[in-house]
C-alpha cells in the first residue's frame, strides 16, 4: 500500500551505520548551490556574465526537476538557495507588460528557458500528488507549504502576472489547490488588502492631494516651515516612480483576480470598489501632470502617458471582475438567491457615484448599458428607478470627464462602426498592456507626435484656418504669437485654447509679444522646370526627374532593320506577366492543320458584306453550340526560311496556291456562271416551246400550282387551297426566304 511522504521513512547508511529516517529529512538535501537571479544589464559589456549566470541557473533547475519525488522535497524545504532563486526571479524578472528588451539570440533562448524552468518548478510545488505512489497528504501539504514560506500572498501576486498571460488554463488549477488545501491564505489575502490602499494614500501624500485620512477628525500634524511637496514640485524621476508603481499595483490585482476568480469574494468583503473609487483621483492627476509637463525625451513622455492608461485599464478590469463574479454570474447561473445578487449590484454602484471621475473612466472601459441588458434578460424583479438613477449618473459623469473614440472604416461607404463614435478610454491610443518596445507606438496617428521636432510644418489654407480658429476665441492675439503657439502645441487648436486661458504657456513663449505680427515668408521662386509638362515625364530616361540613367538602355546609332524583338526573352519574362495580370491576357495554342485553304486574306473581297443576309433567320441549336475554330492570321505565320535560291520559285509558286482564298469566290466568276446557267435555261425553254407548237410542256404543272383562284367573296376550289397550302409550305425554297441557304452555299462554293 502506498504511503505518503510526510509518513515514509527510508533506510540510508550514514559512517557505516544503517538507519532509518524520515524521507524529509535535512541530511538528504543534494549539493546544488543555485545562484540569484539578476534582471538583463543594460551595459552591454556585462552581458556575456550575465549569460553565464543564465546558463548555471538553467542547468540546476534541469537537475532539480529530474530529482525524485521524495528528493525534491527535501530540496524545495531545507534549501535556501533554491528560495532565493525563485524570490529574486518573481521579484526582478520582466512583466509580460514591459518591453520585450533587444537581447542576443542565444541569451534569449537562455532566459525563455529560466523563465519555463521556473513556472515548472512552482508548478510541481503547488502539487501534492504526482501520482499514486508519490503523493503528500493533503492537511500536511498546506502545513508545508505554508510554514516553510513557499508560497505567499505577493509570489502568489507576481507569479500571476509573469505566467498569467501563457499559461492561464494552468495556473488557475495550481493557484486553486493552493488556496484550497490551505485556506489560511485567504486570510492573508484580506490582511494584504489594506496594505494597498495605504500605498495609494502614500502616493497621494508625495502629490499633495487630500486623503481620506486626512477627512477623518483626528488631530492634524502642525507646519514645520517646510513647503507642502505637490505635483508640480516632483521631479522628473519621482513621477516616473509614482506611474509605474501605480500600473504594477493595476497589473498585478488585474491578473490575480483573472487567475482566481473566487478572490473577488474577498475584495469585495473589504469593500474594495468603494475604497479604490475615493483613491483613484490621482490616476488622472497623473495623467495631467504628464500632458503638461515639458520633457525633453518626447518618447520617454510618451511612455509614461502609456503607463498611466495601463494603470487605468487595469484597475477598471479588477473593478469589473469583482462585479462579475459576485454578482452577474450568480444572476445568470440563477444560483444563491439571485435577487439578493441584484440588489447587492445596485447598492454597490450607488456606493461610487459621488466619484464622478472614476465613473466616467469605468464607462469608458465598460459600458453600463452592457450590465443592463444583463440584467434585463434575467426573470428577477428590477427596481427600474434606481437602475436609470445609476444610468444618468454614469452617462453625467462620462459627458462631463469623458471621451469617445473616434469613429473607425470609411466615410464614404458607409463603413463606419460607430457614426457618432463609441465609449473610449480617455488614452484610447494608448496600448499600455502590448508587447511594444517601450519607446515605439504602432498607431499611424501618433506618428507625428513621436517625430517631434521633425513633425511635418502646417503651411497655406491649413494653417491659416487655424490661426482663424485660435482667433475668433481670442481675437487680442497676434497672428505671429498664435502660429508660434501652434508649433509647440503640434498644432493643436484646443491646446494653445488651453494654454492661452489657463496662463500655461510653455516657458519658450511666456516672455513673448502677444501681439506678435505673423511674418510674410518670401515665396519660393519656381524653376521653368516644375512648369514643364510632357509626356515623357518620370519615365527611365528622363533626366529632370533623375540623376542616373541606365546607359544599358541606350542605343546609339541606327539599328538594322532585320533585329527581330525575341518575344521569349529572358527579360521580357516579367513584362509579359506583368500585362497578363493586369489586362487578363492568356496564351492561346493553336494547332496547325496545315491547310493553305485556312489562311487569312487580307485582299478580302467585301462586296456583298453589307447585305444583312440571313439575320431574321432563326438560328439552330446545332449553329449555336458549334464554335468557330481559331484560325491563324496569315501574316502571323511563321514561314520557313528558304535555303537556296534555286527553291525560291518553286516556293513562291507554292506560297500562291496557299494565299489563294476559297473562303469566298471571287464575284466576277459567280456572275459569269449565273450568266450561263440563265443562258441554257433560256434555251431549254425556247426549245421546248417550238416542239409543242407554242404551248410550254410543263402549262399544266402551272396550272396545278395556281394560287390565285377565283374573284375574292365567290369561293375557292380545293385545288386552288391545297396549292396555296403547299406554297405556304414551302416558301423558304424560293424568293428572298432563302438567303442563309445560299450564304451558306457561297461560302462553301
Amino acid at each position: 500500500m502506498p504511503v505518503p511522504l510526510d509518513e515514509l521513512r527510508v533506510k540510508e547508511e550514514v559512517n557505516g551505520v544503517v538507519r532509518s529516517i524520515q524521507a524529509l529529512d535535512p541530511s538528504r538535501v543534494e549539493d546544488i548551490q543555485f545562484l540569484s537571479y539578476v534582471p538583463p544589464p543594460a551595459d552591454a559589456a556585462q552581458l556575456e556574465e550575465w549569460g553565464d549566470r543564465i546558463r548555471f541557473i538553467a542547468m540546476d533547475l534541469h537537475r532539480l526537476l529530474r530529482l525524485s519525488h521524495d528528493k525534491f522535497w527535501c530540496q524545495a524545504i531545507f534549501d535556501e538557495s533554491l528560495h532565493s532563486l525563485i524570490d529574486t526571479y518573481l521579484k526582478n524578472a520582466p512583466r509580460s507588460s514591459e518591453a520585450v528588451y533587444g537581447l542576443p539570440e542565444d541569451f534569449q533562448d537562455q532566459h525563455d528557458e529560466v523563465h519555463r524552468m521556473i513556472f515548472m518548478t512552482c508548478l510541481r510545488l503547488a502539487t501534492h500528488k504526482e501520482d499514486k505512489d508519490s503523493f503528500i497528504t493533503p492537511a500536511v501539504f498546506g502545513e508545508i507549504i505554508y510554514e516553510n514560506f513557499i508560497f505567499d500572498i505577493p509570489k502568489l501576486f507576481d507569479i500571476c502576472v509573469l505566467f498569467g498571460p501563457s499559461n492561464e488554463a494552468l495556473l488557475s488549477k495550481m493557484i486553486n489547490n493552493i488556496f484550497t488545501q490551505q485556506p489560511k491564505y485567504y486570510e492573508d489575502l484580506s490582511c494584504a488588502i489594506p496594505t494597498i490602499y495605504q500605498a495609494f494614500e502614500d502616493m497621494k501624500k508625495k502629490c499633495g492631494m487630500p486623503c481620506s485620512s486626512d477627512k477623518s477628525n483626528s488631530p492634524q500634524k502642525l507646519h514645520d516651515g517646510k513647503e507642502d511637496q505637490t505635483m508640480e514640485t516632483l521631479s522628473v524621476l519621482d513621477l516616473q516612480d509614482l506611474i509605474l508603481y501605480i500600473a504594477d499595483i493595476g497589473v498585478t490585482l488585474s491578473s490575480f483576480v483573472e487567475c482566481h476568480p473566487a478572490a473577488s469574494q474577498i475584495l469585495h468583503q473589504t469593500n474594495f470598489i468603494q475604497h479604490l473609487s475615493e483613491l483613484y483621483d490621482i490616476v488622472p492627476a497623473l495623467l495631467s501632470e504628464v500632458k503638461k509637463r515639458d520633457l525633453e525625451d518626447y518618447r520617454l513622455k510618451q511612455y509614461l502617458r502609456q503607463k498611466v492608461a495601463q494603470a487605468k485599464k487595469s484597475l477598471m478590469k479588477t473593478v469589473h471582475l469583482i462585479i462579475y463574479n459576485c454578482y452577474l454570474e450568480p444572476i445568470l447561473e440563477n444560483r444563491n438567491c439571485p435577487d439578493d445578487h441584484v440588489d447587492g449590484f445596485i447598492e454597490t454602484l450607488s456606493a461610487v457615484l459621488n466619484e464622478r471621475r472614476f465613473l466616467a473612466d469605468f464607462e469608458s472601459c465598460y459600458p453600463f448599458q452592457n450590465y443592463m441588458d444583463i440584467l434585463t434578460q434575467s426573470s428577477f424583479d428590477i427596481d427600474q428607478t434606481r437602475i436609470h438613477y445609476i444610468q444618468d449618473a454614469f452617462s453625467s459623469a462620462f459627458a462631463t470627464f469623458g471621451k469617445r473614440r473616434e469613429p473607425t472604416g470609411a466615410t464614404t461607404r458607409g463603413g463606419r462602426t460607430s457614426p457618432d463614435g463609441s465609449p473610449g478610454p480617455i488614452e484610447d491610443n494608448l496600448q499600455g498592456t502590448s508587447n511594444t518596445p517601450i519607446y515605439s507606438s504602432t498607431d499611424k496617428n501618433n506618428e507625428d507626435n513621436l517625430m517631434g521636432a521633425c513633425a511635418p510644418v502646417k503651411t497655406g489654407v491649413e494653417l491659416d484656418s487655424m490661426i482663424a480658429a485660435v482667433k475668433d476665441l481670442l481675437p487680442d492675439l497676434g497672428d505671429g504669437f498664435i502660429e508660434l503657439c501652434l508649433e509647440e502645441a503640434e498644432y493643436d487648436v484646443e491646446k494653445v485654447i488651453n494654454f492661452v486661458l489657463e496662463d500655461k504657456l510653455p516657458l519658450s513663449l511666456q516672455n513673448m509679444d502677444r501681439n506678435l505680427p505673423r511674418e510674410v515668408r518670401p515665396q519660393p521662386e519656381e524653376s521653368a522646370i516644375s512648369h514643364r509638362a510632357s509626356v515623357f515625364d518620370h519615365d527611365e530616361f528622363d533626366v529632370f526627374s533623375k540623376d542616373k540613367v541606365d546607359m544599358s538602355l541606350v542605343y546609339k546609332g541606327k539599328r538594322e532593320k532585320t533585329d527581330n524583338v525575341d518575344l521569349n526573352a529572358k527579360d521580357l519574362v516579367d513584362v509579359k506577366s506583368m500585362l497578363s495580370k493586369k489586362y487578363g491576357y492568356e496564351k492561346v495554342y493553336v494547332e496547325d492543320s496545315g491547310d493553305g485553304d485556312e489562311l487569312y486574306d487580307d485582299e478580302y473581297d467585301d462586296t456583298y458584306d453589307t447585305i444583312n443576309v440571313g439575320a431574321d433567320d432563326a438560328d439552330s441549336a446545332d449553329e449555336l453550340s458549334q464554335i468557330r475554330p481559331f484560325t491563324v492570321p496569315r501574316v502571323l505565320k511563321q514561314r520557313p526560311e528558304v535555303e537556296d535560291n534555286e527553291s525560291e520559285e518553286s516556293s513562291e509558286e507554292s506560297d500562291k496556291e496557299a494565299m489563294r482564298d476559297n473562303f469566298v469566290p471571287n464575284p466576277a466568276l459567280i456572275r459569269q456562271r449565273a450568266e450561263e446557267r440563265a443562258q441554257w435555261k433560256h434555251q431549254r425553254a425556247q426549245g421546248q416551246k417550238s416542239q409543242s407548237g407554242g404551248q410550254p410542256q410543263n402549262a399544266k404543272q402551272d396550272k396545278k400550282y395556281d394560287v390565285k383562284g377565283g374573284a375574292k367573296g365567290k369561293g375557292q376550289t380545293g385545288e386552288v387551297l391545297k396549292n396555296r397550302a403547299w406554297k405556304e409550305k414551302h416558301k423558304s425554297s424560293r424568293a428572298n426566304h432563302n438567303r442563309k441557304y445560299f450564304s451558306d452555299k457561297k461560302r462553301m462554293a
